[in-house]
């Protein structure tokens, strides 16, 4: 119990806290107590370089850091880290993987299972950052931290409500804070203000709808349009078949009765006379033609009547198609008139464009509905956990046990400061640090933060507490001679066990300290790890 001091004995000024190991030493400490970082014992906190000989050095030679704690009921722990990459963690030789470690740290030292974690919990007394220096106090974790993790810690150190009441309160503040994300988020993913807005928004598609259906209904009997539309469909398709068919076999005629025409009056230009002469023309020039003149106009007659018989037939023939297809038709549409009133050419496009837009407000309208029923979803369980939340504070939190740790707070402070320092309930950081008198500079923070530990040690002896009654701290230079003296005075009348590391130099004046209070010396002659 009492001052533990980690000295740098460096005999160069030059050399003085060249990495000799002392801060390395307290983050040891805290990496037994289930710090996750053990590369920061050989990596640089500004540069990120690492110091490969040191790295190596444990990785070879399997260095392991070993802490001793002792509870209140004289029971030795060992606490085993290997410090090397994939090293293992040990509680009395048996493994642990990391998760666990801290569940049963938790158990060993606080006698509780999370909230809060062993982790939160326990930078309360070492106050060493793996990653930097670490001058803080209240707000002691890493600076993502919300305040309603802050509050279920500060309830359980100073026992403002039960440990069973404070973990349900930081499961409705973490569900009210989710609660209140998701809202945030349908606002902003669906672009409205507020429920009024929302259902604003709703009212107005909802009367597009209405208005869109109430016209679609006066082109056409929507139900029966409906219940028949696959039909509708297909009657649609064979009418546009029998249709192109009925197009084609036009298209046939037409040209036939042209050939036909052509055929008239070619028939009127040609005259005997010419033919006669181009004959006698060819009967010269060709000899022995054995057909005269009357025997081929009488053969190309027949051809020519052959020909118009042909294309008068198969005119015919189309006619009788075409009357065929028509009264097809006609029947086919008489079977259904009923339904292709209903896709009548004049309002189907129409119909079409306006179905078109129905569908799609409709759409809208579901999701607008989603959308509400999902927000008033949300701010329904929001209201009835913020209704809880108000049940318990309004009834678990006991500031009595406040006003018995800012006794010793104020005792210390005055002695120290001349100034009455205090704690009290605030929002939403859970408590606030203020003063009965003037002011405090900030070049008193560290002196503070240790004598709100100290207060705090003597808080738990008064409570019976069964919790830590030591303290690490780094960096304490800036606490002066008559401020260290009395922090001294504090720690051995509250039985506290503080240990720190600083230059040898700065107290090596100060009468109060003994050379049996410096449990470790190091230098750069003589490193912690001796390399």
């Amino acid at each position: 119990m009492g001052l533990n001091i980690i000295v740098d004995e460096s005999s160069s000024r030059n050399e003085k806290g060249n990495n000799v190991g002392k801060t390395t030493f307290l983050k040891l400490i805290d990496i037994c107590l289930g710090a996750k970082d053990k590369k920061y014992i050989w990596t640089d906190n500004d540069t990120g370089s690492e110091t490969t000989k040191l790295k190596n050095y444990i990785s070879d030679k399997k260095v392991f850091a070993e802490l001793k704690v002792t509870t209140s009921a004289k029971k030795q722990i060992t606490l085993r880290v290997e410090l090397f990459d994939r090293g293992k963690r040990y509680i009395d030789g048996q493994v642990y993987p990391l998760t666990s470690y801290h569940e049963k740290l938790n158990e060993i030292f606080f006698d509780i299972s999370s909230p809060p974690t062993f982790r939160q919990l326990i930078g309360k007394f070492v106050r060493i950052n793996q990653k930097e220096d670490s001058n803080t106090f209240l707000k002691y974790l890493h600076t993502n931290t919300t305040d309603v993790t802050y509050q279920n810690i500060y309830e359980f150190l100073f026992k403002l409500s039960s440990h069973e009441s404070s973990a349900i309160k930081l499961e409705l503040q973490n569900d009210i804070k989710s609660l209140k994300n998701d809202l945030e988020r349908i606002i902003k993913l669906h672009n409205f203000a507020n429920i009024n807005d929302l259902s604003e928004r709703n009212r107005i598609v909802m009367n597009s709808v209405k208005q869109l259906q109430k016209k679609v209904n006066t082109l056409i009997n929507i139900k029966d349009f409906e219940k028949n539309i696959e039909k509708s469909i297909f009657i649609k398709d064979e009418l546009n078949i029998i249709n192109d068919t009925i197009n084609n076999i036009n298209f046939r005629k037409s040209k036939i009765e042209q050939i036909l025409n052509a055929e008239a009056e070619q028939e009127n230009l040609i005259e005997e006379k010419l033919l006669l002469e181009f004959y006698n023309e060819i009967n010269v020039e060709i000899e022995n033609i054995s057909k005269n003149f009357e025997e081929l106009v009488s053969f190309n007659n027949q051809i020519k009547q052959n020909k118009l018989s042909y294309y008068s037939k198969r005119l015919e023939s189309l006619n009788a198609e075409l009357k065929s297809i028509i009264e097809k038709r006609d029947s086919f549409i008489n079977e259904n008139k009923n339904i292709i009133r209903l896709i009548n050419e004049e309002n189907y496009t129409e119909f079409e464009k306006l179905h078109k837009e129905l569908l799609n407000q409709s759409e809208l309208l579901g999701e607008l509905n989603k959308v509400k029923s999902i927000y008033e979803s949300l701010t329904s369980d929001l209201k009835l956990k913020e209704e809880r939340l108000d049940e318990f504070q309004d009834s678990e939190v006991d500031s009595d046990n406040l006003s018995k740790f800012n006794e010793y707070l104020i005792q210390y402070s005055y002695l120290i400061f001349g100034q009455r320092l205090y704690l009290s309930p605030h929002s939403p950081f859970p408590v606030k640090l203020s003063n009965v008198d003037d002011g405090i500079g900030t070049g008193h923070r560290k002196t503070i933060t240790l004598l709100l530990d100290i207060a705090y040690v003597s808080f738990i002896n008064e409570l019976n507490l069964d919790y830590p009654r030591f303290f690490v701290h780094d960096v304490i230079e800036t606490v002066d001679k008559y401020n260290f003296q009395n922090i001294v005075n504090f720690i051995n009348e509250n039985n506290s066990q503080f240990i720190f590391a600083i230059l040898n130099e700065k107290i090596s004046d100060y009468p109060f300290i003994n050379e049996t209070d410096k449990r470790l010396k190091l230098s750069i002659e003589d490193k912690l790890f001796m390399i």
